[in-house]
């Protein structure tokens, strides 16, 4: 009788489909004289494996992180240009898991521009900074493709400031943005004679593809199952193994 040997890779990721948010930076509505920053208040950061694909401004993002696109703006809806500020974006502080870690990531580049301890709080000339603007002469623009990530599962809480580099209004009162670095869902496989069944539990707001690979070294990856739903509810999924010896499943997670 063949015995058939069927492991599963309990493997998660996030996919070059992932969306991403943007925060304003413009004048306070009750200052002009201030700059002000409005948008999104929580980001979600999902596990990246090493050599999986994260967004397609990382062709060299290594992985082994957990990751998520933000972007600053200073091309403004809800807020009016701060004309002539020429804006950067100053980290305050980073609190978190014990032994964690906050980094940013230019686009394009395949390891961190300035990485921060959980503790950690800005102080003399420790004040790692991103630029937003794009024109110099106008202070005009933002720049996508830029990424922050944590080395560990759980909440991390980010205080940022927005500062004008032309000395033309004063900086803004700080933001706090959550991270939360949420690890994979757990994967349970059983196998019977003819089928394969997987089981998972879905997580709000997030769509997911189920995918095969027979032989690892070729790294040729099947999707057998879409939920779109978003729901955070139990699937399960089965599978024919037929006469097949191996096979290898993943979770691939994206909004």
């Amino acid at each position: 009788m063949k015995q058939i040997l069927f492991p599963l890779l309990l493997l998660a990721l996030l996919t070059a489909a992932s969306a991403h948010d943007h925060i304003e930076i413009g004048e306070n509505p009750g200052d002009p004289s201030q700059l002000f920053m409005e948008g999104p208040a929580f980001q979600l950061a999902l596990w990246v494996p090493r050599g999986e694909p994260f967004s397609g401004y990382f062709p060299d993002f290594p992985g082994g992180s957990f990751a998520c696109e933000l972007t600053f703006s200073t091309e403004t809806n809800a807020l009016d240009f701060a004309a002539g500020s020429l804006v950067r974006i100053e980290l305050v502080s980073v609190s978190g898991p014990a032994g964690g870690s906050f980094s940013f990531w230019e686009a394009g580049t395949s390891s961190p521009t300035w990485s921060r301890p959980t503790g950690w709080t800005a102080a003399g000339d420790d004040r790692p900074a991103i630029v937003v603007y794009e024109d110099p002469t106008t202070g005009y623009g933002h720049l996508h493709g830029r990424a922050f990530t944590t080395d560990r599962e759980g909440t991390y809480t980010v205080t940022f400031r927005a500062v004008d580099e032309a000395a033309q209004r004063t900086p803004s009162p700080l933001k706090t943005v959550t991270f939360r670095a949420q690890a994979p869902p757990a994967l349970a496989l059983s196998v019977g004679a003819t089928n394969a069944r997987i089981a998972f539990t879905t997580r709000l707001n997030l769509s997911c593809d189920l995918q095969v690979c027979e032989d690892l070294a070729t790294d040729q990856w099947q999707t057998i199952a879409s939920w779109w739903d978003g729901a955070a509810i139990g699937r399960e999924f089965y599978h024919p193994i037929g006469l097949k010896k191996r096979a290898f499943y993943r979770l691939v997670e994206y909004w």
